[in-house]
């Protein structure tokens, strides 16, 4: 990827285009995904936190496994808050205040290391590595990266978001190979087409995205949807239909430490987590949301390639899902 990210323009925009024809995909997508890869590279083989960092989310659903054909700008991270000065602390039991007073240090924390260290390194790393200057700039939680570009769309951002955080479970994990797409297609243009990147496993991340779904099964009708949500919806779909769903349905104990993660680090009293179990989770939108979510999923369309099903299709899967949790139904799921 090194060597790839040193071509000139010209050679690196055809590279793109050549890669873009044969997937039937823009050419901007291409790109981004190459500068993705190009940095989870970076931050898994070469920087000092490489031993620090697990890669997790939706993108690790597309690029680590392979589950999802959509396209993601944002690396979620998660960083060792061991970083921060933190060893068991986070475990402690508190209040409810307590604890989001503890949240909110370890957010505040989290801010300034990257605002202080991992931006300013980054910045210098990076620009060394790709042989012209690249932006790095942070905010809060993130870390935002721009790149090189060559191709413009609308919807794609020129720069690369890492959502970096301490507030999420580091456990279980294993290496991954993360390849981009122009390596796939064109793997002798590459002499280095893969990295190996600490990732959640997937079918803890399937449990993620269920609780993701109960929550907004509790969602009240006056509180928007956040946009782009739809995308779960989408997920936990692409994941019924992978045998990752099997493998995660015999792991209950997956889905208890999910709960009890985000019971305790991401209170809210509307959730109901209390009810994300075997016979009471809840997956299906209420009847009033599920107009926003197949608009939403309408507006997202052109983040997703290769087979799309239709809005009508996930919803039947997610009911079929929801009622074998529940010990309803038998029928295939995905």
């Amino acid at each position: 990827m090194r060597e790839v990210a040193r071509l000139g323009e010209k050679d690196r925009k055809e590279l793109f285009r050549a890669t873009a024809q044969a997937m039937e995909v823009h050419e901007a997508i291409i790109e981004k995904d190459f500068w993705v890869c190009w940095v989870l590279d970076f931050l898994f083989s070469r920087s000092q936190w490489k031993e620090r960092l697990a890669f997790k989310g939706g993108t690790s659903l597309s690029k680590a496994y392979a589950i999802i054909e959509r396209f993601s700008e944002d690396i979620d991270l998660i960083l060792d808050w061991e970083l921060l000065g933190y060893s068991k602390e986070p475990w402690q039991n508190r209040s409810i205040t307590q604890q989001n007073r503890f949240s909110q240090e370890a957010n505040r924390r989290a801010a300034c290391f990257l605002a202080d260290h991992m931006g300013p390194d980054l910045s210098q790393q990076l620009s060394e590595q790709a042989g012209t200057r690249v932006q790095v700039r942070t905010t809060d939680q993130d870390v935002l990266i721009t790149y090189p570009r060559a191709f413009s769309l609308d919807y794609i951002l020129p720069e690369i978001r890492l959502e970096i955080g301490p507030l999420a479970a580091w456990v279980p994990n294993e290496e991954k190979q993360i390849t981009p797409y122009a390596a796939e297609r064109f793997p002798v243009v590459f002499s280095q087409a893969s990295t190996g990147v600490r990732t959640i496993l997937a079918e803890r991340t399937f449990w993620e995205k269920a609780t993701i779904l109960h929550q907004e099964a509790h969602r009240t009708e006056d509180r928007p949807l956040p946009a782009k949500y739809s995308r779960h919806y989408y997920d936990v779909h692409r994941l019924c239909c992978s045998p990752v769903c099997v493998s995660a349905l015999e792991r209950i104990d997956l889905l208890e430490e999910v709960v009890e993660f985000k019971a305790r680090f991401y209170h809210c009293s509307w959730a109901k987590y209390e009810e994300a179990r075997p016979g009471s989770l809840k997956l299906l939108p209420p009847d009033y949301r599920v107009e926003d979510l197949r608009r939403d999923y309408r507006n997202m369309q052109a983040m997703l390639f290769g087979h799309v099903p239709t809005f009508e299709d996930i919803m039947r899967t997610i009911s079929r899902l929801e009622s074998s949790i529940n010990g309803n139904g038998s029928a295939p799921i995905g």
